[in-house]
């Protein structure tokens, strides 16, 4: 009887253990909860939803004023709030489509853009913070969060994605 405990509390520790591990790849970013909350435990700070409040969850990708390629998550709930999660680079036009001058223009323009961005944020781009211009560059009720890197916001996504389509709580840790 002993050894049969013993082999049920093997299994169900497994079996959990199973269930709360990371995808491959994304280094226990992403873990499950038991209360059907999404967690959000990014540098720039924590952000907490019930998962069945998702009504629709965007990700797309622009380039604004022609010198920063945005990739943005969007999560639209049930309320005035609107979060979003972003990744931004210097645009970089590809060659061809204009003329060396214009496009050496462009990444002067990015690269000027960015070196002042980083004096409003830190002393380097390692971990970027939001920077809001009240009240021409935010909107009320807009909650924003931005990635380091790509990849995590696309592990961000996936998390957000899987929640919404379970009702599974989510811890995801950038």
């Amino acid at each position: 009887m002993k050894a049969l405990l013993i082999t049920l509390s093997l299994l169900l520790t497994v079996s959990l253990h199973a269930q709360t591990a990371a995808p491959s790849g994304q280094n226990n970013q992403d873990t499950l909860r038991p209360d059907g909350l999404w967690q959000g435990k990014l540098n720039g700070g924590n952000y907490t939803v019930r998962c069945t409040a998702i009504i629709a969850l965007s990700k797309h990708e622009y380039i604004s004023d022609g010198v920063a390629r945005v990739v943005e998550v969007n999560l639209s709930l049930n309320s005035a709030m609107v979060v979003r999660f972003y990744f931004l680079e210097p645009y970089k036009p590809q060659s061809g489509s204009d003329t060396a001058g214009t496009a050496t223009q462009v990444l002067d323009k990015a690269k000027g853009l960015f070196e002042q961005a980083s004096g409003n944020i830190s002393p380097d781009l390692a971990t970027p913070k939001v920077v809001k211009n009240y009240p021409a560059s935010t909107h009320a009720h807009t909650i924003e969060f931005s990635l380091k890197d790509e990849a995590r916001l696309n592990s961000l996504y996936g998390s957000l994605e899987r929640a919404m389509e379970t009702g599974q709580g989510r811890t995801w840790r950038e």
